[in-house]
């Protein structure tokens, strides 16, 4: 009888807490609870790791995680205009076909035994008709996106035996 088992690759960091670089591979809506969010999938990683955003309105109504999405991954831009007030609005054509192929920054982080993706993301650096990310930008919303995963996502994180056990193993 013949056998074949195959072991995953040494040292590739695929999963290693901090940011990535992924290209998404797929994106579906859905609802939960009446709260409407898009599940989103990258390459390189199996279908049940998924970093999933919900809806969330500003004051104004404006919904803006999920166009934050769109926005950083430089997907379904289609039009830029100028408000009354001066701000610019961009056009874009939200279908979740539209971040098939494009690539974002991701933070990885540990939840327990698991990796989770943050439901933040950084854009790379690029330039489209509506704006530009350089590197100092790039920098900026990794760093917005850090600080809501300490204030808020770390705070309410499982504590194990095995998260304990490492912070019990520091020497100072």
């Amino acid at each position: 009888m013949s056998r074949t088992f195959t072991l995953p690759k040494k040292g590739t960091g695929a999963w290693t807490e901090g940011w990535h670089k992924l290209t998404v591979s797929n994106a579906k809506y859905g609802t939960y609870n009446d709260s409407k969010y898009i599940d989103v999938w990258f390459d390189g990683y199996p279908d049940n790791f998924n970093m999933r955003i919900y809806e969330k309105h500003g004051k104004d109504g404006e919904e803006f995680a999920i166009g934050n999405l769109f926005r950083f991954a430089n997907a379904g831009i289609t039009d830029a205009l100028e408000s009354a007030t001066g701000e610019t609005v961009i056009k874009m054509d939200d279908g979740p076909e539209q971040l098939t192929g494009q690539e974002v920054n991701a933070f990885f982080y540990k939840n327990g035994k698991f990796t989770r993706i943050l439901n933040q993301i950084a854009p790379t650096e690029f330039k489209n008709i509506v704006e530009e990310f350089d590197a100092k930008d790039v920098a900026y919303f990794k760093g917005k996106a850090e600080r809501y995963f300490n204030e808020y996502v770390k705070p309410k994180m499982e504590v194990t035996e095995e998260t304990t056990t490492e912070t019990s193993d520091i020497p100072f």
